[in-house]
């Protein structure tokens, strides 16, 4: 069944106190939940590659502790490996799986908090940004994320394009549950948010170098409608308003 987001109303000419801010949100974690389509994904590449499948559980675990060098093949060649893994990075873009993706609790709402203290944009490691955006439409959401673009499969290439994205705007937050998202906004000298609902766990993200974990949208929502106190102590928003 179709996932649509609530009713929920928002002005986009409301503004809060603090700071006008620029939020580009990851939407593979952060705004979709990506449990069942990575694990369905797993499953085929898996299968295809002639392999013994690991559990739901136990896969998940792996995937947010340690990430693709996880033991997803237990005792599998290099070779094996590699196999898999291009596998499941195509298995994942195509439609059929990204339909299997769901919009994450009080993404809309979250989003409706967000778009008062700024813009928001989608950010995605995925290629297939298009059906990424259909599910945007399907959800309510494309009013407040009206576009979402794909960051280079090549690491090197994104920092760049952050920066790019960010149009200049040093008060740009980069919100993502992706570590390699994380370490890019940090080349790029961007304010990063790790959120811990997506792919990868709290620790990962730490390790990523973050200003600020937290666990989902709605807290970070949530912050900033309440003073965003922790924000302003991580150093993301100045101590009083104005930059």
């Amino acid at each position: 069944m179709e996932n649509r987001g609530p009713r929920v109303q928002f002005d986009e000419n409301k503004r809060s106190k603090l700071p006008n801010m620029r939020f580009l949100i990851e939407f593979d974690g952060p705004i979709a939940n990506v449990a069942e389509a990575y694990y369905a994904a797993y499953v085929e590449a898996a299968t295809q590659v002639g392999w013994s499948k690991l559990d739901q559980p136990t896969f998940w675990r792996l995937i947010r502790t340690k990430g693709p060098e996880g033991d997803l093949l237990p005792r599998a060649s290099d070779f094996k490996l590699k196999d898999y893994r291009q596998r499941f990075n195509e298995l994942l873009e195509k439609p059929s799986l990204l339909q299997r993706y769901s919009l994450a609790a009080d993404s809309f709402t979250s989003l409706s908090k967000l778009i008062r203290h700024g813009p928001l944009g989608a950010i995605t490691l995925g290629v297939n940004a298009t059906e990424r955006g259909n599910l945007l439409k399907g959800w309510k959401l494309a009013s407040m994320l009206p576009e979402i673009q794909s960051l280079a499969a090549d690491p090197r290439q994104r920092p760049n394009e952050l920066k790019a994205w960010a149009k200049g705007d040093r008060r740009t937050i980069i919100v993502a549950s992706s570590d390699a998202i994380i370490r890019a906004a940090d080349s790029a000298e961007l304010f990063t948010v790790g959120l811990s609902c997506g792919p990868c766990g709290a620790e990962r993200l730490h390790r990523a170098g973050p200003r600020i974990v937290m666990k989902n949208l709605d807290e970070l929502a949530t912050s900033l409608c309440t003073g965003a106190a922790d924000l302003i102590r991580a150093g993301l928003l100045p101590m009083t308003p104005g930059l």
